[in-house]
């Protein structure tokens, strides 16, 4: 089985269960969809979610009144993605794929959305070429992300604080979802972000590269705050294609 597949199955129901409780909290649904609003506008569009996950972001798009296909490697995830989506009588199209080998046309979309996916891919180039493919001329991606590995915030008493308020909040002490055999290497472990995800966009032939810093402080609030946004820059980029 596919390692990076394996990985997200394994972390599916754990991940269901924090995307299950943010949808819920109408402060943290409509902090994010404004924070959307404000980079694709408030105009229906045709927008492709990669690496969906359990279908957070897409929901928060199909309720807004975009159109909204969501793609991931993961079964397990797809299936809570479905039934999340159905418990919200959200219409979404899911579908199974891979992210560096998109099953769509070029040009077939008006927007590509992606959160909290790239720093796990193999090959990011590939992941951000067809994002690139899939675009139409003059949209828009964009993504949110962080720096998982090197964030100056992550001191000890950050990181012992995220923890406290991490087994509060859900359960379970920061990082101890981590602790099955990844089994594949992380490109974004020695990367420097957002620095080389511009890198890559300029590379592909992204214009209009725009980074929107400490996103988690925008949506995220009280006890969800300190347990996932106290010790790490969570990032929005946005790009266009020319």
């Amino acid at each position: 089985m596919d390692p990076i597949k394996r990985h997200w199955d394994i972390r599916s129901s754990e991940y269901n269960d924090f995307v299950v409780r943010g949808f819920s909290i109408e402060r943290e649904r409509r902090a994010w969809q404004s924070h959307f609003t404000s980079i694709l506008g408030d105009s229906p569009l045709s927008i492709l979610d990669v690496g969906c996950g359990p279908g957070i972001v897409s929901m928060q798009l199909a309720d807004l009144g975009h159109h909204v296909t969501s793609v991931d490697i993961s079964d397990r995830m797809l299936e809570f993605a479905r039934v999340n989506a159905e418990d919200n009588g959200l219409s979404i199209d899911f579908m199974q794929a891979d992210a560096m080998d998109l099953p769509f046309s070029d040009g077939s979309f008006d927007a590509v959305v992606s959160d909290y996916m790239l720093w796990t891919v193999p090959e990011p180039r590939k992941v951000i070429s067809e994002w690139f493919r899939v675009l139409k001329p003059g949209c828009r991606l964009a993504y949110t992300d962080g720096d998982w590995f090197s964030d100056s915030r992550m001191t000890p008493f950050r990181c012992s604080v995220s923890s406290v308020f991490m087994r509060l909040e859900s359960g379970r002490r920061k990082g101890e979802a981590e602790k099955d055999e990844r089994g594949f290497d992380l490109w974004s472990a020695g990367a420097s972000r957002p620095r080389d995800d511009i890198r890559m966009l300029e590379d592909a032939g992204f214009k209009d590269i725009r980074i929107i810093n400490d996103v988690q402080k925008k949506v995220l609030h009280g006890m969800r705050y300190y347990a996932h946004g106290y010790t790490n820059n969570h990032f929005t980029v946005t790009a266009v294609k020319p």
